[in-house]
């Protein structure tokens, strides 16, 4: 992969994917660069810096963010030879690590888009007001996206485990000074600019768009409302988390989809909130990671063995089981097959309706509500063809929560996070057996709780400081 730092993006100049130029995951460098002026001259080119800015969005949510998290778990693991996949497998990620640069490099770029437009739609002569507010929610959404995955994978949760949140960009980039080097704000900070870009996205968004596609592959209300549910869930602020995921789940356009592979085998369905589009020119990178060399992918990533054989144990009972196979190649491995378009074409959910269903389940158990979150529980569980569960509350119904996010969001980015913010990861993610490796492997300390700083980021900014574990 081709390292961009974001810092190094010009003064004075925007980069446009949209407009006809599309983005190539595999390789990053800007298709087309006008100057900002130009950019948001007319309504024509202020569109096209919208649309270059899900461009970028794509690269977060093409495979990255969803899978260097996943190999951090008992979920997934590195079968190949791709050592900056292995090293986080192992829990022994370091700073030089690329993927992870290209994870960090890639948010941010997200982020100098957002606040282009936050800066310079509101003076284009020929849009209307309500479609600025339009541009504005969307930037301000992204943005408070971006600063959520920035403070889970490199920051921390205040209270919890981390020291200190990240440089907080909210102006356009201008270049390389003094100036541009600045220190890591607190966590606390970092949460709160997530959370009030994501306020003032819902603010400007409207409920819904012209059509089903510009409905669920373009920001709206409830998309914003769903990342702040997740927010408030992190933070513990269960009363919150509740109520978000209510407003989600009342809205009325969204509903548990059967059968459960419908999710990810049609494009836009009732069960996604927010979906990311690809296709064979803009294309994810789930497939070429998944399935095996047979079938046109690299097979470098697979279900840990005990995780695959949960699954397998579950098939005929559980929809969700069905979505594996195996791959013969070392030794025989399962992958899963959630995203199994050719050329790398399908569609991401990035927030779906039963993430707010467990989300909801959670905080009205953590409230005392138990009959309030095993509805909300059974609910998925039936979608996915499970009977339903009793609890008398307590961890023993967090537990089945829990593991009900397991089967549920395999792959796509949750359990990591799932274990450090509830603290069970030091305890759960010990003694992984890797297939190619000849031990078992324990994440060990909570300081790996979070990712390294990237060195890319450390050695251009002297301001910058790394965190405890990788010092």
């Amino acid at each position: 992969m081709k390292k961009h730092i974001y810092k190094g993006i010009a003064a004075g100049w925007l980069i446009l994917s949209g407009l006809g130029i599309s983005c190539n995951v595999l390789d990053q460098d800007p298709q087309f660069q006008i100057a900002t002026e130009e950019a948001f001259a007319n309504a024509v080119n202020a569109e096209a810096a919208l649309n270059g800015l899900y461009n970028e969005a794509q690269l977060v949510y093409n495979w990255r963010v969803q899978t260097l998290g996943e190999l951090a778990s008992d979920l997934v693991q590195s079968v190949d030879t791709w050592d900056n996949f292995n090293v986080i497998d192992e829990f022994r990620q370091t700073p030089d690590n690329t993927e992870i640069d290209d994870l960090y490099t890639q948010i941010y770029r997200t982020i100098d888009l957002a606040n282009n437009i936050i800066a310079f739609a509101p003076n284009v002569p020929d849009l209307s007001q309500e479609r600025i507010n339009d541009m504005l929610g969307q930037a301000y959404a992204f943005r408070g996206m971006m600063y959520f995955h920035l403070a889970t994978y490199f920051g921390g949760i205040p209270g919890k485990y981390g020291e200190l949140g990240v440089i907080i960009e909210t102006e356009p980039s201008i270049g390389v000074s003094e100036d541009a080097f600045k220190e890591r704000a607190s966590l606390e900070e970092t949460w709160n600019q997530a959370r009030m870009d994501l306020e003032q996205g819902e603010s400007l968004l409207p409920e819904s768009r012209a059509s089903n596609f510009l409905s669920r592959s373009r920001l709206t209300k409830a998309a914003a409302a769903a990342m702040l549910a997740r927010h408030s869930l992190y933070l513990d602020n269960w009363t919150e988390a509740e109520s978000k995921a209510t407003q989600v789940i009342n809205q009325g356009s969204f509903e548990l989809v059967q059968p459960f592979s419908d999710i990810f085998r049609t494009d836009f369905s009732a069960e996604s909130i927010f979906e990311m589009h690809y296709n064979v020119v803009d294309f994810s990178g789930f497939r070429q990671w998944y399935f095996p060399a047979s079938l046109n992918g690299r097979g470098g990533l697979s279900f840990h063995q005990p995780f695959a054989q949960q699954l397998l144990d579950r098939q005929g009972e559980d929809d969700r089981s069905d979505l594996i196979a195996l791959n013969p190649a070392f030794g025989g491995v399962y992958y899963s097959t959630k995203f199994d378009e050719l050329q790398n074409a399908s569609n991401v959910p990035v927030l779906r309706i039963a993430e707010m269903y467990l989300i909801r389940s959670e905080a009205r158990a953590r409230q005392g509500n138990v009959s309030g979150a095993i509805s909300d529980l059974n609910a998925v569980r039936n979608r996915a063809g499970l009977a339903d569960v009793s609890s008398s509350g307590g961890e023993e119904l967090i537990d089945l929560i829990l593991e009900e996010r397991k089967f549920e969001f395999a792959i796509e980015g949750h359990r990591f996070f799932d274990m450090t913010r509830t603290d069970r990861a030091i305890e759960v993610f010990t003694d992984l057996p890797r297939t190619t490796g000849s031990t078992t492997y324990s994440i060990g300390d909570r300081g790996r709780y979070v990712f390294p700083i990237p060195n890319s980021e450390i050695f251009t900014n002297s301001n910058m400081v790394q965190n405890p574990a990788y010092r």
